[in-house]
């Protein structure tokens, strides 16, 4: 394995690539776009964004956007880009409703003077508080049941994975993927709502525990995920594997190849592998 410095972006959590271009949002529902198209082979290039543009309603819901990427269907015909889905993850927002096990979809359009986004749908998972499938009985170890949530385009499947506690490992479910016309009306945001119950479960499976769940995409039928803090020998920064057809994980942990600082954006361009940590160091990574 092989991970390579390639520039330098802004810091933040996750984001998502769609075409050249490159999405990266903060803890507060910002994003800045980049062209990828620039990149060149000098590890000291600062990749400059062409627009930034702020998530709908992010005064409201207060987004923490851990884990962002893109789907495949089209909120209209003649869209320039897919549906945009992020999860809320919101523990550390000054927001009443902390939305667990929430996920919401968005339309993003390039306008005359550059990008907005409209919320079009919000996807929620119904039995966080079930101690059986979702949460955790143990409140120590920082456990965080708000969930990641990733879309696997090629099977139409959304998947939620939640970290339980250090003895449960973590979970993942798979599920149908609801249509942006599917759901009821929410009174708050006014906007569709879909609901997933137990009942909606295709599969599930658990895993080693994640140690701080970060960033996840989904590429080649395997989940990709990052996860752990900043220089910490207890929550490893790391990247983590998922073989969906197998369920066989592979563990690497770069705070051993001497990346140290939390990753967090991860994706793939022209079949290449990219990750981003908060600083904003952007890596080429070769398995």
């Amino acid at each position: 394995m092989k991970i390579e410095k390639i520039a330098k972006i802004v810091g933040g959590q996750d984001g998502a690539i769609y075409g050249s271009e490159l999405f990266r949002f903060n803890t507060k529902g910002e994003c800045w776009v980049y062209n990828l198209e620039e990149l060149k082979s000098d590890s000291e290039q600062e990749l400059k964004a062409f627009s930034q543009f702020a998530l709908d309603k992010k005064e409201q819901i207060v987004p923490h956007s851990n884990s962002v990427c893109f789907g495949s269907e089209f909120y209209e015909d003649g869209d320039e880009y897919p549906l945009l889905y992020t999860n809320v993850y919101n523990n550390y927002a000054k927001a009443e409703d902390k939305m667990i096990g929430v996920c919401l979809v968005y339309r993003i359009q390039k306008t005359c003077d550059g990008f907005k986004s409209t919320l079009v749908q919000l996807i929620k998972i119904d039995f966080c508080e079930d101690e059986n499938l979702w949460k955790a009985s143990e409140k120590e170890h920082g456990v965080r049941p708000y969930g990641n949530f990733v879309v696997d385009n090629q099977t139409n499947s959304y998947w939620a994975f939640v970290m339980r506690d250090e003895k449960l490992g973590t979970r993942y479910f798979r599920f149908d993927l609801p249509s942006v016309k599917e759901g009821e009306i929410d009174p708050v945001l006014k906007i569709k709502k879909v609901v997933l119950s137990k009942n909606d479960i295709k599969e599930s499976f658990d895993c080693e525990y994640h140690r701080f769940i970060q960033g996840a995409i989904v590429y080649g039928g395997k989940i990709y995920s990052t996860e752990g803090f900043r220089n910490d020998t207890v929550n490893r920064p790391a990247i983590r594997i998922i073989n969906l057809s197998t369920k066989k994980e592979e563990y690497i942990d770069i705070m051993n190849l001497g990346f140290l600082d939390e990753p967090e954006c991860i994706d793939f361009y022209n079949g290449t592998c990219f990750y981003s940590d908060y600083s904003g160091t952007l890596y080429k990574v070769e398995f």
